[in-house]
């Protein structure tokens, strides 16, 4: 006859063994979709490293990766998620590239994209500032961190702009809520090194 406890030790396995299998379901969905060209394992900046500690913890604070093009902002945003699942966290993230949020927000509006955006438990906006910014995707991009602030749900970015004044300054401060984090990328354009 088995005891309580040797049934709960089992019970404990059997769903530590299968919280494990569904990360590694997600992480290898997770793996699929990423580019070819961002499947290399770099080091991850410590500011990073710390963005994601903070966020485990409970933080919203946002994240700003920006500087020269070519120098790993993107993989950075990919590699986030990716040790997200790794250490067990599942919510919804969305990578979105600036042209597919330009798509989004261009008239007529794809207001369903535009909603699961700002829902997401994280959202990435990549490239931020690679096209033209119109006053409607400006307009846009404000509502987004807007609602996303209100609900404190940090919103990464990664951009070649210096500075995110472009946006407005009503928008910055939110997205600075939370003691947004700010890392600066420097050095040659790997792409043109390879």
């Amino acid at each position: 006859m088995t005891t309580v406890e040797e049934r709960r030790a089992r019970h404990d396995a059997v769903q530590a063994a299968a919280r494990a299998e569904i990360r590694r379901q997600t992480l290898d969905r997770y793996l699929a979709r990423r580019p070819r060209a961002l499947a290399g394992d770099w080091p991850v900046r410590p500011e990073v490293h710390a963005w994601i500690d903070g966020f485990l913890a409970g933080s919203h604070a946002s994240l700003l990766l920006r500087g020269e093009p070519g120098t790993g902002k993107t993989w950075h945003l990919w590699k986030i998620g990716e040790l997200l699942i790794r250490r067990g966290w599942y919510g919804r993230y969305y990578l979105v590239p600036d042209h597919e949020f330009k798509a989004a927000a261009d008239r007529p509006a794809n207001l369903d994209k535009l909603q699961a955006w700002r829902e997401a438990h994280l959202l990435a906006l990549d490239d931020l500032g690679a096209t033209q910014l119109y006053p409607w995707t400006v307009d846009a991009i404000a509502q987004l961190i807007d609602a996303r602030w209100q609900n404190q749900l940090p919103t990464l970015i990664s951009t070649n702009l210096l500075t995110l004044d472009p946006l407005g300054a009503r928008t910055v401060s939110r997205f600075a809520d939370g003691g947004s984090i700010d890392v600066e990328f420097t050095g040659a354009d790997f792409r043109r090194n390879s």
